[in-house]
């Protein structure tokens, strides 16, 4: 019932389902193989290292802002992700690619940082950790769909397509987010305490991440 009666939590999952599938899911495996193939292992490493510097930069600035709105802030940030796959899959040289892993890494931790934030404030604490297994099953779930279908995908259309339709993809999962009026209305809680309204109201919009 507390899932349930909260909009902006499974309104995000089921936005994130269609995300692991369409955009994560393809990413982690075709990012991998065209890097290597046209620039080697060490073009890889420096990219995935960009990657974890962007995340590092966007958890320090989520540390830093206090959007009243954190579901909608972070799910602005999250357009950034695009830039990974699709640098990849335009076949950009490794420092463009570099460069959209760093984007997409920082716009990633951000979005993490205000979902993760939105869960623990606005859930009560004696259900947080049940609530939190819905979470993370629901929008994790889907990834092994989104790896398994990126091979069939990548031999149909080419990887490179694939992956210029998950950068695209990604576009449309972030206005999806922004279009559901629970997950953009959603308004911070300051403090440690949890939203106490019953499970039969949805408590106004929250969000999420997943990587």
């Amino acid at each position: 019932r507390e899932f349930r009666g909260r909009r902006w939590l499974w309104g995000v999952i089921a936005v994130w389902c269609v995300y692991m599938i369409a955009v994560w899911g393809p990413t982690v495996p075709l990012v991998a193989t065209e890097v290597v193939r046209d620039h080697g292992p060490r073009a890889y490493g420096l990219i995935n290292s960009a990657l974890g510097a962007g995340t590092v930069v966007g958890g320090l600035v989520a540390l830093r802002l206090r959007p009243r709105r954190m579901l909608r802030a972070g799910a602005i940030a999250l357009v950034g992700f695009a830039a990974f796959p699709a640098s990849v899959g335009a076949g950009l040289d490794v420092p463009a690619m570099a460069a959209g892993a760093a984007v997409a890494g920082a716009g990633m931790s951000f979005w993490g940082v205000m979902w993760a934030t939105s869960v623990q404030t606005q859930v009560p604490p004696d259900v947080l950790n049940r609530v939190h297994a819905y979470d993370v099953a629901g929008s994790l779930a889907m990834m092994p769909v989104g790896q398994a279908l990126a091979g069939p995908a990548a031999a149909a259309l080419g990887a490179d397509h694939v992956l210029l339709v998950a950068g695209v993809t990604s576009f449309g999962v972030c206005a999806a987010l922004l279009l559901i009026p629970a997950v953009r209305g959603l308004e911070r809680v300051d403090g440690a305490a949890a939203s106490s309204e019953p499970a039969v109201r949805a408590p106004g919009p929250s969000r999420a991440q997943k990587c």
